[in-house]
């Protein structure tokens, strides 16, 4: 299982630089598109402090420059993997709490939390990709299985 998560957060990682890539390269470029992909490197930080039990105060909406985000998304896959690494199985599926940006107490397994934080970012890039297509002679395809094969 923790193999499988890797994995993700491998594929992940691939995707996310991409689209950061695919952002560098554009003179012109959406400022909803630097704001999604803002948004997907601080909400992926702010699952990160939830998982490790820390106060998280990072906003999930936070501007980061497109200069920065690769590093950005280097650092937080070193952390998240390295946090899988030392995961047991049975930490895997023991609930952790927190409380949400609006103060609301929830309760989720670190499986949860890594399983969402793969999705959520898959769907904001979606976003991304459709906000930058247009501007572009071959957009950024992000897809699994694309990863899978080696293309």
């Amino acid at each position: 299982m923790k193999d499988y998560l890797i994995q993700l957060l491998d594929y992940e990682q691939w995707a996310n630089l991409r689209v950061v890539n695919a952002l560098s390269s554009l003179t012109n470029v959406p400022e909803r598109a630097i704001a999604i992909m803002g948004h997907v490197l601080s909400a992926q930080q702010v699952w990160y402090g939830r998982m490790m039990q820390e106060s998280v105060i990072q906003p999930i909406w936070e501007d980061i420059p497109v200069s920065w985000m690769i590093e950005t998304a280097e650092r937080q896959h070193d952390q998240v993997v390295s946090y899988v690494k030392i995961l047991t199985l049975e930490k895997l599926n023991q609930p952790l709490h927190y409380v949400n940006s609006k103060g609301i107490a929830y309760q989720n397994t670190p499986l949860q939390i890594l399983t969402h934080m793969s999705h959520h970012a898959a769907y904001h890039r979606g976003q991304i990709v459709q906000l930058i297509r247009p501007l572009m002679a071959e957009a950024p395809v992000t897809d699994f299985i694309v990863w899978q094969r080696g293309e």
